[in-house]
């Protein structure tokens, strides 16, 4: 054959380079389209064994027997419900089961455990008023009972809200801190999930579940056992309860130590301009050490957890009173000037000569930067924290607040006189009150965590290890906020 001209083969090896880009363009799309429908298999997969898994459970439920029971409403049953032998049988379930009953008409129920007792009438739940009114349930109403699937978490912590039926809700508080031996005796062995409540007439109160550790979510329960849980705490439900306030601060040396790191305080920062921070000398020059990421003095941190702590209560407008005693070697109150020149150991907003919050500032930096003292004499701040308590109370006759208390240290209490070392004030000053929570709060390497444990547990309060200036701040705002009591069992 003769040979093809030149420029036939040019043209045609530029034809089969031109076809080889198609050809890789489509092995691309085909990979996509594959990746793609892969993608979408998967998908629809998953979304095939999510649906088995939620048919099965609910074949599960539907399984169990289910009976119409007619209430009977009974005091003493401790939040048990209390069946018949004979209908325990039909639906398949022991004492000490958990049962969920329901009003077929209008939806409301609930969850309870479940007490086996010949002498009750057959097709006959009895239920205790408590939770026959939370559920809607009056005599004579009838529901539908069933065995409850699935086994109740193992709660390690819960906090309850206290609601006042009336009256103030720092007073229902009180009630139950005088009550607690009772309080608990009614909650254990309660079945609770996410948003239950329940009422307490002796105590008139509501009693919400604020939270549990692990959260209950969806269908889970809980059981309330209090020789497990150990301590739980209290808290006002939805409610800003006003109380008075004691900042124990440390001034031993060893607060010059700088090993604060500075992290993330911008909001502490603008909180504390608001209140004209910026327009005094003092505080300007003291708020430009605090840089992103440097390592400040202790001693600084307190003054601005401080500071915040006194803003945050201040703006909340409720008049609370605020003590700040610093501790070294001795323990000093300092000393605010109020209207007609009287000077007294504590601030009160609205009775001040000072034009604001803004101009504490100074009287505060100026004071705990005064470190003077290697010594930590804690136990004598406790004490003049106590007076001042006391004081309180003789003012407030009308309606006496409770009082927080936040000591704050780096180090070892190694001084004290005849009241004996901190742990012993507290167990003798304050254990016994229903007006007090004691908050501590440890900075640096070495402060004594077993000490401040055992002052916070036997103060009701929680002790919390700041381990930079954030933490710090963010604790001190908590605290500003709201009142908080823990109980031990």
């Amino acid at each position: 054959m003769p040979d093809e001209p030149s420029n036939i083969s040019a043209d045609k090896g530029k034809a089969e380079e031109g076809a080889i880009k198609p050809l890789k363009a489509v092995k691309k799309t085909v990979k996509k389209r594959e990746d793609t429908e892969r993608g979408v298999n998967e998908e629809k997969e998953e979304e095939v064994l999510r649906k088995m898994f939620k048919e099965a459970e609910e074949a599960k439920t539907e399984k169990s027997p289910k009976k119409t029971l007619k209430v009977m409403v009974r005091e003493g049953l401790s939040g048990y419900i209390t069946i018949n032998d004979d209908d325990a049988g039909e639906l398949d379930v022991h004492e000490g089961a958990i049962v969920e009953f329901e009003d077929p008409l209008s939806g409301t129920g609930g969850v309870a455990l479940v007490h086996l007792d010949k002498s009750v009438p057959k097709g006959v739940a009895m239920i205790e008023p408590a939770l026959s009114e939370a559920c809607g349930l009056d005599e004579g109403f009838e529901v539908d009972m069933k065995k409850f699937e699935g086994a109740p978490q193992k709660l390690a912590k819960i906090s309850f809200g206290i609601e006042p039926l009336e009256g103030e809700a720092e007073e229902a508080i009180k009630r139950v801190m005088d009550s607690k031996k009772e309080f608990q005796d009614w909650l254990n062995g309660r079945v609770i999930f996410k948003d239950w409540v329940l009422k307490n007439p002796k105590l008139n109160i509501n009693v919400y579940i604020v939270s549990t550790d692990p959260p209950l979510t969806g269908r889970q329960v809980g059981i309330i056992n209090f020789a497990e849980i150990k301590e739980y705490e209290i808290k006002p439900w939805r409610a800003a309860v006003p109380f008075n306030a004691i900042l124990l601060i440390d001034v031993s040396k060893s607060m010059l130590t700088e090993d604060m790191k500075v992290i993330n305080i911008a909001p502490a920062i603008e909180a504390i301009k608001t209140i004209g921070g910026e327009e005094i000398p003092e505080v300007k020059e003291f708020l430009e050490q605090f840089q992103e990421g440097k390592a400040i003095k202790r001693v600084a941190g307190a003054v601005f957890a401080t500071l915040l702590y006194l803003v945050e209560k201040v703006g909340r407008g409720y008049g609370e009173k605020v003590a700040i005693i610093t501790y070294s070697e001795d323990a000093e109150p300092i000393t605010f000037l109020m209207t007609g020149g009287i000077k007294l150991p504590y601030f009160h907003p609205g009775k001040s000569k000072m034009a604001g919050v803004s101009q504490l500032s100074r009287l505060i930096i100026d004071r705990l930067n005064r470190v003077s003292s290697q010594h930590t004499n804690m136990s004598q701040a406790l004490v003049k924290a106590i007076e001042l308590i006391e004081m309180w109370n003789k003012e407030e006759r009308e309606r006496k607040l409770p009082t927080m208390v936040v000591l704050l240290s780096d180090g070892f209490p190694d001084l004290w006189g005849e009241e004996g070392p901190p742990v012993q004030v507290v167990h003798d000053f304050f254990s016994s009150r229903n007006d007090v929570v004691i908050y501590t709060v440890g900075i640096g390497g070495d402060v004594q965590e077993r000490i401040m444990e055992a002052i916070a547990s036997k103060g009701r309060g929680v002790y919390f290890k700041a381990e930079n200036l954030g933490d710090l701040l963010n604790w001190y705002q908590r605290l500003a906020r709201d009142l908080v009591v823990r109980l031990e069992v």
